[in-house]
């Protein structure tokens, strides 16, 4: 307790005017200690209510003001936020502070005043931060005054990304064509990175490029359906639903916040994303991507409540909605919450008997281990789709053979999963669920060592797929290769007691029989299966002298 008095004592000194009361001290730094812990904690909502409360008081130092002002924005409130930053402003005018000024601006924007956001812009200090983010403003602001000023968005895809919208957005499509050509010459491009601009080349009417870029994103990701999606599309001539033109120049400011955002949140730097989430938020409200951004935030953070709210805010009439209400659906089970899941998956049902909710009630009934009423549901779904299940439905062959595998109904899983292959032929997860239930049955064992074989060379860092790899050559007596395939399995899942099981078991074949022992005993340490702990005890005291039982 001593040590925690002189902790807020501490605190209060800093904080606080000598002039204040002990226990407007106290009150003042448990306000203080109880905002920095909210933030800790990623509660945001609380730790800027917390702040907030000493901006009642005295209590205005600069530190202060502007803790709360990025909380304010963190937390959704950006009105307070820009208050805050124009109060830090007014007590020091010569300050020069990069998200001061980006919310200034930002409010310039919205208000349509672009002569004082280009005042504001020439204020930002030179920092890396400042270079990054200029561009992308000095872009949009130039675009909304009619004017084309894209040559400082050149340094990245995303900065890329930004030249070819303002572009489009001044109907200058004289240089598109080279600024996404460019865009691909860029260092480490990624899949996400590959379909936005192969976008873009549909969307100009390139579509042999187009064409070209989604099929290297399948050679890469074969069960990437959006992709295939596209391909389908483009080939029917259908290029409008691939992009959507921006039509303000303030919604491209917000979506280049929001695209600062996500390169944030891919960097595992949440807090600056959260800020730079609710800015693109402010400029267009409406804005649906921001909401899902802040929710996976806070989902990851386990700030459940939160999570929910950014989904809830998804009005009825956005395209998003269902998937919103789909999102809610995973909180609830991921909360252990089964009861609230299933009742919305039911009201939206009653409200809109569409495809997808059927197949969410399936998956919430197949992971709660109500195979019949998974398979009931997936039943349904495909009633929905017409009784025959199609290519943008294939996944429903292998969720119900997974079903009907877990009921002992092998006769149907096996037709499920088989089938699911016809649609999926390299599929990791279909070749590595269907050979290893042939490995495990004893059957086909060389077309399932083939299968997963090919599921490794896709997968090579999933433990799963790398076991089942060892567990068929197991099977098929090759247990010294079988050794080394199993140990890779155990270091990428080291308190998995399947993969600890089948290691001791290979082992044990090859006379490595103390080791067998210890990965039998790690198995039966991890595991919470009943009927594998006395399988496993069961090899233990046969296999070994005076074992406990």
């Amino acid at each position: 307790m001593m040590r925690l008095s002189l902790v807020i004592a501490l605190c209060a000194a800093v904080i606080m005017p000598s002039t204040a009361s002990y226990a407007q001290q106290s009150m003042q730094a448990g306000n203080y200690l109880a905002g920095r812990f909210a933030q800790s904690q990623h509660d945001w909502k609380n730790a800027n209510i917390f702040i907030n409360k000493l901006m009642d008081t005295s209590i205005t130092p600069a530190n202060i003001l502007q803790r709360a002002m990025i909380l304010s924005m963190g937390s959704g409130d950006a009105e307070n936020a820009i208050k805050l930053a124009k109060q830090i402003k007014s007590q020091n005018p010569s300050m020069s502070n990069t998200i001061i000024e980006i919310f200034l601006i930002t409010e310039a924007f919205k208000q349509k005043d672009y002569k004082k956001a280009n005042s504001l812009l020439d204020n930002m200090p030179d920092n890396g931060t400042t270079k990054f983010i200029t561009p992308f403003i000095e872009g949009w602001l130039a675009a909304a005054q009619g004017n084309l000023d894209i040559n400082n968005l050149r340094n990245n895809t995303a900065q890329l990304y930004h030249a070819i919208l303002i572009s489009d957005f001044l109907d200058n499509h004289k240089d598109i064509e080279k600024i996404i050509d460019k865009s691909l010459n860029i260092n480490d491009i990624n899949i996400g990175e590959l379909e936005r601009v192969a976008d873009l080349y549909a969307h100009v009417g390139l579509k042999d490029k187009a064409l070209g870029l989604y099929r290297e994103i399948l050679s890469n990701i074969p069960e990437h359906d959006a992709a295939k999606d596209k391909i389908e599309k483009l080939e029917k001539g259908l290029t409008k639903p691939l992009f959507k033109k921006l039509t303000t120049a303030n919604n491209g400011m917000a979506k280049a916040f929001y695209d600062i955002a996500a390169i944030l949140h891919n960097e595992e730097n949440d807090e600056s994303a959260r800020v730079f989430s609710n800015v693109a938020l402010y400029l267009n409200p409406k804005m649906t991507n921001p909401k899902f951004l802040l929710a996976d935030i806070n989902t990851s953070h386990k700030q459940y409540g939160a999570a929910i709210s950014y989904y809830k805010s998804v009005p009825k009439s956005d395209s998003e909605y269902l998937y919103a209400q789909h999102k809610i659906v995973d909180i609830y089970e991921d909360m252990e919450r089964f009861d609230e899941a299933l009742s919305l998956l039911k009201t939206l049902l009653h409200n809109y008997d569409d495809v997808d909710s059927f197949i969410k009630m399936g998956d919430l009934h197949r992971n709660q281990s109500n195979f019949g009423l998974a398979i009931k549901a997936y039943d349904n779904a495909i009633d929905k789709i017409g009784g025959t299940i199609t290519e943008d439905y294939w996944h429903l062959h292998y969720m119900r053979g997974i079903a009907y595998e877990q009921m002992d109904n092998w006769k149907r899983a096996e037709e499920e999963l088989q089938a699911a292959l016809t649609f999926q032929p390299d599929h990791p997860y279909i070749l590595n669920y269907l050979g290893y239930a042939w490995a495990d049955k004893g059957v086909n064992l060389q077309k399932s060592l083939e299968m997963i074989k090919r599921a490794v060379a896709l997968r090579p860092s999933d433990g799963y797929i790398t076991d089942s790899l060892g567990w068929v050559m197991y099977r098929v007596k090759d247990y010294k290769n079988a050794v080394p395939v199993l140990e890779r399995a155990a270091q990428l899942l080291p308190y998995d007691p399947t993969v600890n099981d089948h290691l001791g078991d290979a082992y044990l074949k090859v006379g490595r029989v103390l080791e067998a022992k210890f990965q039998w005993q790690r198995a039966v340490n991890h595991s919470d299966d009943q009927k594998q702990i006395k399988e496993i005890k069961k090899k233990l005291s046969s296999n070994f002298k005076n074992i406990k039982k």
